[in-house]
C-alpha cells in the first residue's frame, strides 16, 4: 500500500519534469536554431514479494515507481527562413560554427544572427564574436584599409595543420590596389574575303593589291597587271602601242628656217629645214633623223608617216618634250602593278601611283596637283586659269576590270581650277578596343587597328596599329607590327609582341596557327580579349558563400576572400553542454570539436552549407509537443489518482483498527 502511494508521488514528479521539458520546447518554438528536447523515462528498482527460488518462471517483483532517465536533443534540420541581412547565417546540414565570448571561451552554436559592431567585428546579439580562419589580407596604413591580392586563399582551412581561429573585422572602406597590365591575350578572325564585311577609306601607303572598291569588293590587282595613263591632246593608246600624232603643214615663207628640236623618251631629235619647206619635206627630214638614230642604237624609235603627219609609237611610254616647232608636249606611259616596285613606271602603293601620275603631268603642264583626298579618291587638280588639262587612261590586255572601273573619270578633260577624281579606294579594316591598366593604376584604352596591307606570294600581310589613349582620348603611345598569315589563314608570325605600357613591359599574345588571331575567308563575329591588369577598386559589399568564405566585392568587379568560417562536428553531439542562448561547449562526453576531410585529397570538407540572408528556425514540432503535453497531463492525473486511492486504503485500514 505504501509502495503504491510513493509510486504515485514519483510518477507525478517525473510527469512534472516532462511537462517542464515540453513546455520549454513550446516556449522556444520561434527561437532561432532551437533544437527540440525529448525526455526519456525509466522505471526504478523493484522489490520481490516472494521467493520461489531460482527456478521460478513467474516474476514476483513489484516496481517502486519511475524516474527521468535523460533528455536528448532532436538534431533534425529546422526550416531555412529568408532575412534581409547579409550576416544572418543558417547552417543547412549537420555542424556547428564557433563563437568567442567576453571571457575568451570558445562556444559552438547554430544560431547565426550576426551584425557588425562599432569596430566592424562580426558579433551576435550578446557581443560574442564569430570565429573564422582569417586570410590576413587586409592591411591598414594611415587610416586606409587595403586588400592584398597576392595572398593565396585557395585552402584557408587545413585540417591536417594547426587552425588559428580569430574574429573577423570588416571595415567600411577598403581599397583594391591597382595592378598594371603585364599580359594580354586576343583572339578573333580578320575576314580575308572578296567582299569585306567592313572597310575604311584607303591611305597613301596602301598596297593596291589588297584594296577594295566602294561596294567593298576586292579589286584584287595582281602582279604585272597594267594600264596606260597620260597627258596631252595628241596622244592615245591602241593595238598595244602608245601613239603621239603630229600633223604638219607647209611652212610659210617668213625668213626663218624650220626648227625641229624635241626629245622622245630622252632621245634628242634635232634638225633645221629651209624656210618655206613643204609638209612632206618636214616629215621626211624628221624621219631621216630618226632613221639615222635607229641605225646606230639598239633602242629604236618606232614611228610611221604619211605626207603630212608623223606618228611616234612605243609599247611602254612616250615622253615628248618639244623645244622647237610643230610638236606639242605629250606624256603617256604603261603603268604596271608590282608587289615590289623597283623600275620606272611600276607602282605598288597609292603613293607610288600618285608619284607616277604627277611625273607624267609635269612633263606636259605646270601647276598641276595630284593626290588622294579624304574620301580615298585619287584626284588631278588643274590650278591653271587659262587652259584645259587633258588626262587619258586606257586599258591594256593585262588590265584589271575592277581597277579600271574604279579609276572612273580620273582621265578626263579638266577645266581651269577644277579637278577630276576616281571612285573611292578602300581598305579591309577590323578593330576593337580593350582595357589596359598602366603603372599608375589608370585604366586606358588600347585600340587595335587591323588593316589588310599586302599579298606576298602565298602569304597575306595585315598591319596591326596599336594606340593607347587615356580617358580623355589623348594618345599616350603607338605601336605598329606586320602580321603574316599563311594561305589557309593561320598566323605565322609574330606570335606575341611586347609594348611599353608607361614603363611596364606588356606582352600581347596573338596566338599561333589557328589559335588566337586568324585570317580566314569567313565573317568576323567578335574579338576575345583578356588582360591581367586591375584598376583601383573600392569596396561595394560583403558576401558569404555557401562554403563559408567571407568575400569582399569591389567596384572594379574583383572579389577577394577575406576569411572562411569552419564548420565543426562532434563524435557525440548529445554530450554537448548547453550554455543557454543556443550556445554549447564541448565536454569529455561530446569529444573535441573536429573538421571533416575529403578522403581523396585530405582537404577540408564542410559537410554543410552556409546560407546568408537566412536563419534556421526552431525544429519544435508543435503537434508532437501538444500531444506529449496531453499524454503527460493524463499520466499526471492518473498518478494523482493512485495517491488518492492509496490514501483511501490507508484510511480504511486505520478505521478497521478503531
Amino acid at each position: 500500500m505504501n509502495a503504491s502511494f510513493y509510486n504515485g508521488v514519483v510518477g507525478m514528479k517525473t510527469s512534472q519534469i516532462g511537462i517542464d521539458v515540453w513546455g520549454d520546447n513550446i516556449a522556444n518554438a520561434n527561437t532561432t536554431a532551437f533544437k527540440q528536447q525529448n525526455v526519456d523515462f525509466s522505471s526504478l528498482f523493484t522489490t520481490s514479494i516472494c521467493n520461489f527460488g531460482g527456478n521460478s518462471i513467474v516474476s514476483s517483483d513489484i516496481g517502486v515507481g519511475s524516474t527521468t532517465a535523460t533528455t536528448t536533443m532532436d538534431l533534425s534540420q529546422g526550416d531555412i527562413v529568408a532575412t534581409d541581412s547579409v550576416f544572418d547565417l543558417a547552417l543547412n546540414g549537420n555542424g556547428w560554427i564557433a563563437i568567442n565570448d567576453q571571457n575568451n571561451q570558445i562556444k559552438y552554436t547554430r544560431t547565426g544572427s550576426f551584425t557588425k559592431d562599432i569596430n566592424g567585428t562580426l558579433v551576435n546579439q550578446h557581443g560574442e564574436k564569430l570565429m573564422v580562419v582569417n586570410a590576413n589580407n587586409l592591411t591598414q596604413k594611415d587610416g586606409e584599409w587595403k586588400f592584398d591580392n597576392s595572398i593565396d586563399t585557395t585552402n584557408l582551412i587545413s585540417p591536417t595543420g594547426t587552425i588559428k581561429l580569430s574574429s573577423i573585422n570588416l571595415p567600411n572602406n577598403v581599397t583594391f590596389p591597382a595592378i598594371a597590365t603585364k599580359n594580354i591575350s586576343i583572339a578573333g578572325n580578320l575576314p580575308n574575303k572578296n567582299i569585306a564585311p567592313h572597310t575604311i577609306v584607303a591611305n597613301k601607303d596602301n598596297d593596291f593589291g589588297v584594296l577594295y572598291n566602294e561596294n567593298q569588293e576586292s579589286i584584287n590587282l595582281q602582279d604585272s597587271q597594267s594600264f596606260v595613263f597620260g597627258f596631252g591632246d595628241d596622244i592615245s593608246y591602241s593595238d598595244g602601242l602608245i601613239r603621239e600624232v603630229t600633223c604638219f603643214t607647209d611652212d610659210k615663207v617668213d625668213g626663218k628656217d624650220v626648227n625641229i628640236d624635241f626629245d622622245i623618251n630622252g632621245i634628242n631629235i634635232k634638225t633645221t629645214i629651209p624656210d618655206g619647206s613643204s609638209a612632206q619635206d618636214i616629215v621626211d627630214a624628221i624621219s631621216n633623223k630618226i632613221d639615222e638614230y635607229n641605225n646606230s642604237h639598239n633602242n629604236q624609235i618606232l614611228y610611221s608617216k604619211t605626207d603630212n603627219y608623223l606618228e611616234l609609237k612605243d609599247e611602254n611610254q612616250i615622253i615628248l618634250k618639244n623645244s622647237g616647232d610643230y610638236f606639242n608636249n605629250a606624256s603617256m606611259a604603261k603603268l604596271t602593278y608590282k608587289n615590289q616596285a623597283t623600275n620606272p613606271n611600276e607602282f605598288t602603293t597609292i603613293q607610288n601611283l600618285n608619284d607616277e601620275i604627277k611625273s607624267l603631268a609635269d612633263n606636259v603642264y605646270t601647276n598641276i596637283k595630284t593626290g588622294l583626298d579624304n574620301d580615298g579618291k585619287l584626284y588631278i587638280q588643274n590650278n591653271n586659269d587659262s587652259f584645259d588639262v587633258t588626262a587619258k587612261s586606257y586599258a591594256t590586255d593585262k588590265s584589271n576590270n575592277l581597277f579600271m572601273n574604279n579609276l572612273n573619270s580620273l582621265g578626263n578633260v579638266i577645266k581651269p581650277n577644277t579637278s577630276s577624281t576616281s571612285l573611292a579606294f578602300r581598305q579591309n579594316y577590323q578593330g576593337f578596343t580593350g582595357d589596359i591598366i598602366d603603372a599608375n593604376g589608370d585604366k586606358n584604352d588600347l585600340k587595335f587597328h587591323f588593316t589588310k596591307t599586302k599579298i606576298d606570294g602565298d602569304n597575306t600581310i595585315w598591319r596591326l596599329n596599336l594606340e593607347e589613349t587615356d580617358k580623355d582620348g589623348k594618345v599616350l603611345s603607338t605601336y605598329n607590327q606586320k602580321l603574316r598569315f599563311d594561305s589557309k589563314g593561320g598566323l605565322i608570325s609574330p606570335n606575341s609582341i611586347t609594348i611599353d605600357n608607361n614603363g611596364i613591359e606588356t606582352t600581347i599574345n596573338l596566338g599561333q596557327n589557328f589559335s588566337g588571331i586568324t585570317a580566314l575567308d569567313k565573317d568576323n563575329v567578335s574579338f576575345a580579349y583578356s588582360q591581367d591588369g586591375v584598376e583601383t577598386g573600392y569596396l561595394d559589399s560583403y558576401d558569404i558563400q555557401d562554403n563559408g568564405n567571407i568575400i569582399a566585392t569591389f567596384s572594379n568587379s574583383k572579389t577577394g576572400v577575406l576569411a572562411q568560417i569552419p564548420i565543426y562536428h562532434f563524435q557525440n553531439e548529445q554530450g554537448l553542454d548547453s550554455l543557454g542562448e543556443g550556445a554549447f561547449s564541448e565536454t569529455d562526453n561530446s569529444g573535441k570539436a573536429f573538421l571533416y576531410t575529403n578522403p581523396n585529397d585530405g582537404k577540408y570538407l564542410n559537410r554543410a552549407f552556409i546560407k546568408n540572408y537566412s536563419l534556421e528556425s526552431s525544429n519544435v514540432n508543435m503537434g508532437k509537443a501538444m500531444t506529449q503535453l496531453i499524454i503527460i497531463q493524463k499520466a499526471y492525473d492518473a498518478n494523482s489518482k493512485s495517491i488518492t486511492t492509496s490514501d483511501q486504503f490507508l484510511k480504511k485500514a486505520i478505521d478497521m483498527k478503531r
